[in-house]
């Protein structure tokens, strides 16, 4: 079929074709405890719009001090392109339902974990037991450390990578904190000394 019959140039047709077959990155929700019927779909609609996910799955809770605890998985590396690219008004959002996840829980409490996982790395941020305030600005710090946390990787420089990052927000300071790592073939979690900009075993 000549470009004439379509009504698109060659130039066209091979853009729209590479566009259908983009992969788009994946995305995972597991709730420990329950959401209700309208937060459930909520998440699962915002995604669904940029990643490739499927219903959020549930398991029991086992820390009896909260309702419920969310955590979503982000096929992406951790980049500023993910918050101004890839999922820009998405990412406002997430965090609008998350934060009324927590708004909603009132004294029964909420926690958050948001993960992101590339080819070699994963980084998990740790929301725990805190009000309303301290988790909304914990999800909107995240949005804003990539290049904090780029320099805190990359001043690990020995042969061994590290697979591994996790840190937590700490409520009282209003900040991300306790930087752990840990290795790929049994080697001590490590702890940065933010102070001194090193690795440390950790404790």
């Amino acid at each position: 079929m000549s470009g004439h019959e379509t009504g698109l140039t060659p130039v066209a047709r091979n853009q729209s074709l590479a566009t259908q077959t983009r992969v788009r990155p994946g995305a995972e929700v597991l709730v420990e405890g329950e959401l209700s019927p309208f937060e459930h779909e909520r998440i699962f609609q915002i995604l669904k719009k940029r990643f490739t996910v499927s219903q959020p799955s549930y398991i029991e809770l086992s820390d009896e001090n909260l309702a419920t605890r969310i955590n979503i998985t982000f096929r992406h590396q951790y980049d500023s392109s993910f918050f101004t690219q890839v999922f820009r008004e998405g990412w406002r959002d997430l965090k609008g339902i998350l934060k009324e996840v927590r708004h909603r829980r009132g004294g029964a409490g909420a926690a958050f974990v948001v993960v992101f996982v590339d080819d070699s790395t994963k980084l998990v941020f740790k929301i725990g037991l805190l009000d309303s305030d301290q988790v909304s600005s914990a999800l909107d710090q995240i949005g804003h450390l990539t290049s904090i946390f780029k320099k805190i990787a990359d001043s690990w420089t020995a042969k061994e990578p590290l697979a591994v990052f996790e840190c937590i927000f700490d409520g009282p300071t209003d900040r991300w904190h306790e930087f752990r790592g840990h290795g790929f073939s049994g080697q001590p979690s490590l702890r940065f000394d933010e102070e001194k900009f090193v690795w440390t075993t950790a404790q």
